[in-house]
């Protein structure tokens, strides 16, 4: 990976968040295993093409800081930052978990304060994580009977908590994240190692699609307007209910339809120049 420095960082800054990690090519992280097999490999491919510059890591230092305190802390009768392994269908399944006691696991996270807001169980790709680690940790002989994870919200801001309504009220929030059956963690981890190892052979362009929840699709809404106002006088999902309500305005208001867009491929992909399915979104 090629880091830049756009902004001119300080250099025991970029030393810490330039460390070069390439993917692994044999086996599966829990990471890689949750993740898109597009994405993943595009990732292993094009390793030494990505770029990105070292501003748009700063929240990783935050996450390792994070992590770093946990794996340090000392609380009796735990396992903190335990390696877990095994095999499944000829291939090695590896995770390291936060921290387990009590038969409670929990994985800590940086997120962003609508994360609550919009997923109050917590986002897909960490329900998966922790059912596999927790399903991992069985394996050992630690049963798991919760699942959480512990967030610190980067973007939390006391005005709006004094607010009130669905903001957090201070800066972190533990989610619960339901938990899996035994079988059904299988069956999951199972049809991902097919997933992945189908997609190994097939050139970029014709690799499995994202789907609309990997690339983080937004619907599209319909905004009733008035003339001389920027912000939308209400929204709507659906046109029809949109334009039921303008039949009962005035002659300045208007329909505006605002399309979605796909928030990963557009802003947040490490892969997105070597995509061909984020080409054709542009």
């Amino acid at each position: 990976m090629i880091i830049t420095n756009r902004f001119n960082l300080p250099e025991a800054l970029i030393s810490v968040l330039s460390r070069d990690r390439p993917p692994t090519t044999s086996g599966f992280s829990v990471s890689t295993l949750i993740s898109p097999p597009r994405i993943a490999q595009l990732t292993r491919r094009h390793w030494n093409e990505i770029e990105t510059d070292v501003s748009e890591m700063l929240w990783l230092l935050l996450g390792s800081a994070t992590h770093y305190v946990i794996e340090k802390a000392k609380i009796p009768d735990s396992l903190v930052e335990e390696k877990l392994f095994t095999v499944m269908d000829g291939e090695q399944i590896r995770g390291r978990a936060d921290l387990w006691k009590d038969e409670i696991l929990d994985d800590w996270k940086v997120t962003s304060v609508w994360t609550v807001i919009f997923n109050p169980s917590g986002k897909p790709e960490w329900r998966a994580q922790l059912n596999i680690y927790a399903w991992l940790y069985s394996l050992q002989g630690f049963i798991t009977k919760k699942l959480r994870v512990p967030a610190i919200l980067r973007d939390w801001q006391k005005g709006k908590a004094l607010q009130g309504g669905d903001y957090p009220p201070i800066p972190m929030h533990v989610f619960d994240i339901p938990l899996w059956t035994t079988e059904d963690t299988v069956a999951y981890v199972r049809e991902r190692i097919r997933m992945h190892k189908e997609a190994m052979p097939l050139p970029d362009d014709q690799l499995p699609l994202c789907t609309d929840e990997e690339r983080w699709v937004k619907a599209g809404k319909f905004a009733l307007m008035k003339e001389g106002r920027k912000s939308a006088v209400k929204l709507y999902d659906d046109k029809k209910e949109a334009i039921k309500e303008l039949a009962s305005c005035d002659s300045k208001h208007y329909v505006e339809e605002r399309k979605g867009e796909a928030t990963r491929c557009l802003n947040y992909c490490d892969v997105a120049q070597f995509c061909s399915q984020r080409k054709e979104l542009v």
